[in-house]
C-alpha cells in the first residue's frame, strides 16, 4: 500500500514539472522553448557534434579491445568451473558440495593463497615445513614445483 501512494505522489509530482516546463511561460517563452532555442545556437550544435565523435570512437576502442581478448575470453571458459546451487547442495563441475564442505574449500583456498603469498613477498621468513606443505599440496594439484 505504501508503494503505491508513494507512486502516485511521485507520478502527481512528475506531472506538475512536466506541466511547468511545457506551460508555464518564464519570460516570452516556457522552459521547453527556451530549451529548443538554446540547442539550436551554434555552441550547442558544435558540442552535440563533439560528444557524438567521442562516443562513436569510443565505442569503436571498446570493439576493438573486445575483439582483441576473444583468446583471452576464449581461453578462460574453457577451463571454468561452474557453481550451481540447488537443494542438494552446491554443483561444482560433477560433484556435489554441501554448504559446509565448499565454505571449508573456500577456507583452504584462502590459507593457500595466504602462503603462497607469503613465499612469494618473504621467502626467506617461511618456515621449511609450511614451504614443503605448500610444495605437496601444489603437487597433489598436478601444478609444477621447481
Amino acid at each position: 500500500m505504501r508503494r503505491a501512494i508513494n507512486a502516485f505522489f511521485w507520478l502527481v509530482g512528475l506531472v506538475v514539472v512536466l506541466g511547468v516546463y511545457f506551460f508555464v511561460p518564464v519570460g516570452r517563452f516556457t522552459l521547453f522553448e527556451h530549451t529548443l532555442r538554446i540547442a539550436a545556437t551554434e555552441p550547442a550544435q558544435d558540442l552535440g557534434e563533439d560528444v557524438s565523435s567521442t562516443a562513436r570512437d569510443l565505442g569503436e576502442r571498446a570493439v576493438d579491445q573486445w575483439d582483441g581478448r576473444r583468446a583471452i575470453r576464449e581461453e578462460a571458459a574453457g577451463d571454468t568451473l561452474r557453481l550451481r546451487l540447488e537443494d542438494d547442495g552446491v554443483h561444482l563441475g560433477d560433484e556435489v558440495l554441501s554448504l559446509q564442505e565448499l565454505r571449508a574449500r573456500i577456507h583452504e583456498a584462502r590459507q593457500t593463497a595466504d602462503d603462497l603469498h607469503a613465499i612469494l613477498e618473504h621467502a626467506d621468513d617461511v618456515p621449511v615445513e609450511d614451504v614443503e606443505r605448500l610444495t605437496r599440496l601444489l603437487r597433489d594439484e598436478d601444478v609444477t614445483v621447481d
